[in-house]
C-alpha cells in the first residue's frame, strides 16, 4: 500500500469514529489528524448543510439556483471561519478550568465533531437529488445536532471528565449554530 493510501485510511476512520465513538477518537487519533483536515471536515459539513437549505428553497420556487450555490459558499465560509472560531472560544473558556490541551487540539476536535454532519450532508444531497426530498431539516439539522455528543466528549476530554460543563456549553454552541443557520435561511 502506498503512503497516500495509508494516510487516507486513518483520516476516514477518524471521521467515522468521531461520529460513532467520539471519546475513543479523541483519546486515540485526533492528535494525529492535521488541523487543516479537521477544518476541511467542518467546511464541507456546513457547505453541504447550507447547500441543502438553498436547494430546498430552489425546489420550492422561493429562490433561484444561484442562491443554492451562494448558500454552499456561505456554508463553506461558515465551516472555515465560524466553527474554528467557536472552537477557539471554547478553548479559552476551558483555559479557565485549567485544560492542558492545546488550542490546535481543541479547534481540530471541535471541527471534527461535525463529521456526522458531513456524512448526513452527503446523504441529504443524495436523497434530495435521487428521491426529490427536501432534506435541509431531515438531514441537515440532524447532522448538526449529531455533533452535540462529540462536542460534549471534546469538552469532557478538556476538563478531565467533567460532564456538566460539557452539556451546558454544547447546548449553547448548538443553539448558536442553529439560530445563525435559521437567520441565513430567512434571507
Amino acid at each position: 500500500m502506498d503512503t497516500a493510501q495509508t494516510a487516507k485510511k486513518p483520516l476516514i476512520s477518524t471521521i467515522i469514529s468521531m461520529m460513532v465513538s467520539p471519546a475513543k477518537a479523541l483519546k486515540s487519533s485526533v492528535a494525529k489528524v492535521p488541523w487543516y483536515f479537521s477544518v476541511a471536515v467542518s467546511a464541507l459539513a456546513f457547505g453541504l448543510f447550507f447547500f441543502q437549505t438553498g436547494f430546498d428553497l430552489y425546489k420550492t420556487g422561493q429562490k433561484g439556483f444561484s442562491f443554492a450555490l451562494f448558500s454552499a459558499g456561505a456554508g463553506i465560509a461558515y465551516g472555515l471561519i465560524i466553527i474554528p472560531l467557536l472552537g477557539g472560544i471554547l478553548w479559552l473558556i476551558m483555559k479557565l478550568v485549567k485544560t492542558e490541551k492545546s488550542i490546535s487540539w481543541a479547534i481540530s476536535s471541535f471541527c471534527l465533531s461535525y463529521s456526522g454532519a458531513m456524512i448526513y450532508g452527503v446523504l441529504g444531497i443524495l436523497f434530495s437529488v435521487v428521491l426529490g426530498w427536501k432534506t435541509a431539516v431531515a438531514f441537515g439539522i440532524t447532522g448538526v445536532l449529531w455533533a452535540t455528543g462529540p462536542i460534549i466528549a471534546t469538552i469532557r476530554e478538556m476538563t478531565k471528565e467533567k460532564s456538566a460543563l460539557g452539556i451546558v456549553l454544547a447546548t449553547i454552541i448548538g443553539a448558536i449554530i442553529l439560530f445563525s443557520w435559521s437567520l441565513f435561511a430567512a434571507l
